[in-house]
């Protein structure tokens, strides 16, 4: 059987916990998802926002060189080398260009012209110097070669190019060096070179505003995959393998053509707000969870509770207690329940009491009913009236009969009560006496009953009328020579009376016709009415404990043979039924 209380846990798990941890993963799976879409959305507009700024940025960079060498003054020192008239008006237009971008942290020059270099260091010139195998050095021989016109070099630390003195030795910026080809435009004339040193603090700070406060990583890398600048420290083998991590890039155009600007953002950085709802909402429902738990203990405790000891008291009434107290104090349900059941036991009880007050007084008014068929109290009242005459008259042997009369009479107004069997066998033994005086000596009655069945209580006027039946129907038709046998012994816990005579006989049909008016019919009928009296007393007094059995003696007379229970001192507890009604 399924308990209230697992019913319970089971509808919280249906309707409360599934649901919720559901919807938590439901949240939590779109939450992710628009917050990827989001960041991707949003960082590929940062990213080609970005991109669109480094191209300015470096495309302005690489038109610098131009500018500059483009200065008569600059562009008189490559063509004619670097004299002493030139050498002022270089400097002072070297002095301006170094002004105007300080992010230019040094700058060298090759002069194709005179094979010779110097470096330029925050307006510091250092003193040229031959160079004769310059254009033969990395990175210069491949841009000779190239058709490019410049190269990009990787960052690096800054480097004392010419070991010039303008350049202190603690100096350690981090620079990206752009390195031009100067032709002369119009023939083609290789002229030298021009490096710039530029401090990488002055781009990356296009890409740091896009690294969203240094959580995601951005990295810029050339054409060759190789590592311009990156947010965080990568070494060049790891930038294509991102794992769990996710991975944008915009490529770059124009003079970066082939360069791509990548934005790896970590997943556990991106979903970190997520993660940490997903997870305040979980710890919530295990709260949830166990409030739950703690509010169907109580509810069980308390529904159960008083359904158990409901329970139990309805069983106790199956226990044949019909004296269940279901009064509470509850003022719920369940009180309710118990108070109807209060009340139902009430009118129950009720019913019971009339139902058995009813059988009572149905008894009373049969037992009433059969005594009315004895009560002799007429003849009583009658004899002792005749009694007082023949007294008066000197009749003293009728007075003696009549008296003798009486007490049979007495006797028979006892006859609802229980007796003992000797005073029954006492007024058989009157009632004999009279009979002898009626019919003479001859009347032939043997009473054999033990002594110990002779103090056993029965119905009185129990055998008399058997005993009256023989001398109807026998001495009052001519069966003078009949005799009447009466014994009584005990046998387990019953008596067995057996009162024949060899009077006259009945035949089967008679018998018949007299057992179905003793044991079935209407009191009366068919005649047998003091047999159906003795019958039904015994019923009445014994139910099943009781039986009462007629024969012919195989048409030599008749018999009845009597069995009921051996109860010894019925007359002091006896019946109260009989014992008190006395009219």
């Amino acid at each position: 059987m399924r308990s209230v209380r697992s019913r319970l846990f089971g509808m919280l798990v249906i309707f409360i916990i599934l649901p919720y941890f559901l919807s938590v993963f439901i949240i939590y799976d779109n939450t992710r998802s628009s917050v990827e879409e989001h960041e991707i959305e949003k960082s590929r507009e940062e990213l080609e926002e970005g991109s669109r700024a480094l191209q300015r940025y470096f495309d302005e960079m690489i038109e610098l060189s131009y500018s500059l060498y483009n200065d008569p003054d600059v562009l008189s020192v490559f063509e004619n080398g670097l004299n002493d008239e030139q050498r002022k008006p270089f400097e002072r237009s070297m002095k301006i260009f170094s002004i105007s971008r300080p992010e230019v942290r040094q700058m060298r020059i090759y002069f194709e012209k005179d094979s010779s270099a110097l470096s330029v260091y925050q307006s510091k010139f250092s003193a040229p110097k031959k160079q004769e195998d310059y254009v033969n050095q990395a990175p210069f021989r491949t841009l000779y070669e190239s058709d490019d016109n410049f190269f990009i070099e990787r960052p690096h630390v800054i480097e004392n190019a010419n070991n010039a003195a303008i350049l202190p030795e603690s100096d350690r910026t981090r620079v990206l060096t752009i390195h031009h080809k100067v032709s002369n435009v119009l023939s083609g004339e290789f002229l030298g070179f021009i490096s710039m040193d530029i401090d990488v603090n002055a781009y990356s700070s296009l890409i740091l505003n896009l690294s969203d406060g240094g959580e995601s990583r951005l990295t810029l890398l050339d054409g060759e995959d190789r590592i311009m600048y990156s947010s965080q420290r990568i070494n060049d083998g790891e930038s294509g393998d991102e794992g769990d991590k996710l991975v944008l890039e915009e490529k770059l155009k124009g003079n970066l053509e082939g360069w791509r600007l990548v934005k790896v953002i970590d997943r556990d950085v991106l979903f970190r707000d997520v993660n940490q709802a997903a997870t305040t909402n979980i710890l919530l429902g295990i709260g949830v969870v166990l409030l739950g738990i703690i509010m169907v203990v109580v509810i069980s405790h308390i529904i159960t509770k008083p359904i158990e000891n409901l329970s139990e008291k309805v069983r106790s009434i199956g226990g044949e207690n019909m004296d269940v107290d279901f009064t509470t104090s509850r003022k719920d349900e369940l009180g309710h329940l118990e108070d109807h059941m209060d009340e139902m036991m009430d009118r129950i009880n009720q019913h019971i009491d009339r139902e058995y007050k009813l059988e009572i007084e149905s008894r009373k008014n049969q037992f009433r009913a059969l005594r009315s068929q004895v009560n002799p109290h007429f003849l009583f009242n009658a004899l002792q009236t005749i009694g007082a005459v023949a007294l008066r008259s000197g009749a003293k042997d009728v007075y003696k009969l009549i008296t003798s009369l009486s007490k049979m009479m007495r006797y028979s107004l006892h006859a609802d009560q229980w007796v003992i069997v000797q005073e029954e066998l006492d007024y058989i033994e009157t009632y004999l006496s009279l009979q002898r005086e009626r019919f003479g000596a001859g009347v032939q009655a043997d009473i054999q009953v033990d002594e110990e069945v002779r103090a056993a209580s029965i119905p009185s006027m129990l055998l008399q009328p058997l005993v009256e039946n023989y001398f109807k129907h026998s001495y009052e038709e001519g069966y003078d020579e009949a005799t009447l046998s009466i014994t009584g012994e005990r046998v387990g816990g019953s008596i067995l009376f057996t009162v024949q005579n060899t009077g006259a006989s009945i035949t089967e049909e008679d018998l018949g016709r007299i057992r179905s008016a003793v044991y079935g019919g209407p009191s009366g009928q068919d005649g047998g009415i003091g047999l159906k009296n003795i019958y039904d007393r015994l019923r009445l007094n014994f139910k099943e404990n009781a039986s009462f059995q007629l024969d012919t003696l195989e048409g030599r007379g008749f018999r009845i043979i009597m069995k009921l229970p051996f109860m010894e001192d019925k007359q002091e507890g006896g019946n109260s039924d009989e014992s008190t009604d006395r009219r």
